[in-house]
Parts: structure tokens; C-alpha cells; sequence
């Protein structure tokens, strides 16, 4: 079905670039006064889920988190509203791929990259997790203590002019979050999580330093690392 450009609000939405099981991704254009056009990524909320106290909560969050990180390592996040019955995120616009992608492409056409490439990826998001890590409050000067706790290639873009960006602080830790993640509760993907994560037990900053850390070994082996026929199965490798 072909896509067909919309507006909302002042943004026209041009292109849909994902869709997750309860948000979607478009490549969109901010329009202002005078001719003013900015090219933005938009994350809306599916109509389904617009109703949702705790989803649209954890969105507001995801939100308010992300617009305190101004790192270059770090997509930035420009507007947060409300349009008809579903929120939308405007947030800088990466064109390229993430690292998943690129990954699988180099290997579906039997290229290699050097390894100077991946230590390069990989010191890149490093600048960005020490800068959230160490982040405080502007105002009390108090550490937010900010875990990004879902560290995996899908969550890293390059784009193509060779800008490394960290996405995605939707599940995010911060020390002042509100609605605390009960214990036990497992958030992620399973594949890249620590062995406290895969317990459901409570995580800090290492938790996604553990995550990047099987991202560099899986660049610089070309396989996987906690791979299994199952999520639960993968989960017991992590735990074991």
C-alpha cells in the first residue's frame, strides 16, 4: 500500500521509517513562518495505545529525559506535543542506518570492515553513555544517574556523512523517574543485556557499558554472542 504524505500539526509527515509495537517512526518536515523548513524525525504514539496512562506517561518521559542530553553522540529532541488524540516526538533526523542494518548488509554481500571501524563505533557511543551517565540536574546540581538499559545495534545510527548517534532513551532509568520499573520486571532486548538485567534485578551505568561491550565483540567477530532458539533460552545464557 503506498504511503501518502499528511500533516499534523506543522509538521508533513513525508516518509513512514518504522513502526514498533506501540509507536511509529516518520521522516517529516517542520514548517514555520517565512518559508522555514526543517527536516525532522517524528515519533507518534499508535492511535491504539493514545489511550494508555502508563505508555503515554513512559512517552512524556522519554521526552522530557531526552531533551536534557545535548551530546553529539546523542539524537537530539526539539518539540513535544500533543496533535487530535496522540502525542508526537520531533527529534533530529539521522540520514543513514542503524547499526543492525549495516551489519546484516555487510554480511549479506561478503564485506569486511576493519576493525579500526568498529573501535571507531564503538568509542563514539561511549562519548555519548559517559556524557548521560554523568549528566546532573541543572538545577541542583544532583547526578539523574540516567541508565539507558536497552544498549543493541537497532539503537545506534550512522549516518552517511559519518555522524555516530545513540537512539531510543524510551526505557531509559533515571533516579527521579516516577514510575519506578517494579523488580523483576525484564526491559530490553535480550540479546544484549547484562546478567543483572536478564535477572530482572536492579541495574547502574554498567549495565549498558556490559551491553556495548557484546556489541564490539559481535563487530569485531561477525556473529552473535547470546544467541539461542528462544528469548528464554538466550536469557539463560546471559543469567548462566
Amino acid at each position: 500500500m503506498d504511503f501518502k504524505p499528511f500533516k499534523m500539526g506543522k509538521y508533513l509527515l513525508l516518509e513512514r521509517l518504522a513502526t514498533g509495537g506501540m509507536a511509529e517512526v516518520y521522516r517529516a518536515r517542520a514548517q514555520g513562518a517565512g518559508g522555514f523548513e526543517k527536516q525532522v524525525a517524528i515519533k507518534r504514539i499508535l492511535p491504539s495505545y493514545s489511550q494508555n496512562d502508563e505508555f503515554r506517561k513512559m512517552f512524556e518521559y522519554e521526552a522530557r529525559l531526552s531533551s536534557m542530553l545535548t551530546q553529539a553522540n546523542i539524537v537530539q529532541i526539539f518539540d513535544f506535543n500533543k496533535f487530535g488524540e496522540t502525542y508526537l516526538l520531533a527529534m533530529e533526523y539521522i540520514d543513514g542506518k542503524n547499526l543492525r542494518q549495516f551489519v546484516n548488509k555487510a554480511r549479506k554481500v561478503n564485506v569486511s570492515y576493519p576493525v579500526e571501524f568498529s573501535v571507531f563505533v564503538i568509542n563514539e557511543v561511549c562519548k555519548g553513555l559517559e556524557y548521560a551517565h554523568a549528566k546532573k540536574d541543572e538545577m541542583t546540581g544532583k547526578a539523574l544517574n540516567i541508565i539507558h538499559r536497552d544498549m543493541s545495534p537497532q539503537n545506534i545510527m550512522l549516518s552517511y556523512e559519518g555522524a555516530v548517534k545513540i537512539v531510543d532513551f524510551g526505557i531509559a532509568k533515571a533516579k527521579d523517574r516516577v514510575d519506578e520499573t517494579r523488580s523483576g520486571i525484564i526491559k530490553g532486548k535480550f540479546g544484549y543485556m547484562s546478567p543483572e538485567q536478564a535477572n530482572g534485578q536492579q541495574v547502574d551505568h554498567r549495565t549498558d557499558i556490559f551491553s556495548t561491550g557484546i556489541i564490539l565483540w559481535e563487530m569485531l567477530t561477525g556473529r552473535r554472542l547470546f544467541a539461542a532458539e528462544s528469548d528464554m533460552a538466550t536469557l539463560r545464557m546471559i543469567q548462566e
